[in-house]
């Protein structure tokens, strides 16, 4: 499950993106992607998802729907056949897998330390405080943003941001860690600034399955 949080936690990184000046045709795009993320407040969109577990040298996909809302707000729902949902309310992270009938409960900034990007999803900490700029291609579309971390405990490896080159907007990421897995992820049917309801960032346990809360102190 850890893997899995992990994924999607990183690709939510793109909400803060923060960058140097530069007057070079890469850094005007990274400004571009910068300041149409400042407008996002809200992001929904279908997903196909690909991970590469190198431990059992598979790939495995899924596909399904997000919704994110700005501090920290998400959910991810996975579709047939390893139904699940990923839900966020900014502090707490709830985790259900409908054929395993258990829900994880745990504190959002459990996760990682202090800096890593799971602080990104609670609007705190800036990009390049915790990653280098590797490099940024700009021919092709969508275009690539290639990042690594500044700190070498950090879990991931390397994670590439993916976006329209017409006009910036996010389209996926694939994220390298450092046990060799990698996810890729890739958006569709993307809608920015419609209206959530609060309601989809909560989550409810159904009847009869098994809660694990770590958010309780001991």
């Amino acid at each position: 499950m850890i893997h899995f949080i992990k994924s999607i936690i990183f690709f939510c990184i793109f909400l803060s993106v923060q960058t140097v000046q530069a007057e070079t045709p890469e850094q005007k795009a990274l400004d571009a992607v910068q300041k149409n993320y400042e407008k996002v407040l809200t992001f929904e969109a279908e997903f196909i998802q690909k991970s590469y577990v190198k431990m059992m040298d598979k790939t495995q996909d899924a596909k399904g729907t997000v919704s994110i809302k700005k501090p920290g707000k998400m959910k991810w729902t996975y579709g047939a056949p390893d139904t699940q949902v990923l839900i966020s309310n900014g502090k707490t992270l709830w985790h259900y897998v409908e054929d395993e009938e258990q829900v994880t409960k745990v504190p959002i900034e459990s996760i990682y330390s202090s800096n890593t990007p799971a602080l990104f999803l609670a609007g705190k900490g800036k990009l390049t405080q915790t990653f280098n700029i590797e490099s940024v291609s700009l021919e092709t579309n969508p275009i690539s943003i290639t990042l690594t971390p500044r700190e070498d405990d950090q879990a991931l490896t390397r994670l590439q941001l993916f976006a329209n080159k017409k006009n910036y907007q996010i389209t996926g990421s694939t994220v390298y860690d450092k046990l060799g897995n990698k996810t890729e992820i890739h958006f569709s049917k993307i809608k920015t600034n419609t209206e959530i309801p609060e309601k989809t960032f909560q989550f409810q346990a159904p009847p009869d399955v098994e809660v694990l809360d770590y958010t309780k102190n001991p």
